[in-house]
């Protein structure tokens, strides 16, 4: 479909709401002469429903309202009174809670933060404590094998284990480079 062909239809559709709209049905009252005009808080029915204006449901006139102002009187002021100090009750009481509340959510995330600071303060001093006994067994091992070191090299350049030279030449085998061992050594 084109834009004229759709601008055609809407045109026919607005012809059409037109002119039933300005037709009435027979026999309604409102177009038959059965309309009576009266007081705008009269008892009087607007629409005829017969002959005699007996209507089925009777109209009472609308009374005005006691104490002057409608909807405000001297109780109302007392009672506007009381609603204000209720209303700004229940403000305080929520402004209260409001300030619990986040009294509590700050101590929970400081409680946190020193759980977090002391989770890394464990961590930093186990990891100190750790590079300290590596470093200390490093030492150890060390020292262990500097003391292998020097036991084997006085053996094999004739010193005593003491690392003080060897002074019995008579047990050296020069055809193998070994001493050979004392008495007291021997089982």
């Amino acid at each position: 479909m084109t834009i004229r062909s759709l601008s055609r239809i809407a045109s026919a559709v607005i012809v059409l709401a037109a002119a039933s709209g300005c037709a009435s049905m027979p026999g309604d009252s409102y177009y038959d002469g059965g309309y009576s005009a009266g007081p705008a808080y009269g008892s009087g029915p607007v629409y005829s429903s017969g002959p005699g204006y007996g209507g089925a449901y009777p109209v009472y006139p609308a009374y005005p309202a006691v104490g002057g102002i409608i909807g405000y009187s001297n109780n109302d002021r007392w009672e506007n009174m009381r609603d204000d100090r209720e209303r700004q009750a229940w403000r305080d009481r929520q402004g209260e809670r409001d300030r619990d509340r986040a009294r509590w959510d700050r101590e929970q995330r400081d409680n946190a933060q020193d759980r977090n600071r002391d989770r890394e303060d464990r961590a930093r001093n186990d990891a100190e404590r750790n590079r300290n006994d590596a470093a200390r067994q490093q030492r150890d091992r060390e020292q262990t094998r500097r003391q292998r070191d020097e036991r084997a090299r006085g053996n094999q350049e004739g010193r005593k284990p003491d690392g003080s030279p060897r002074t019995d030449y008579d047990r050296y085998n020069p055809s193998n480079g070994r001493w050979m061992p004392r008495q007291e050594d021997m089982p």
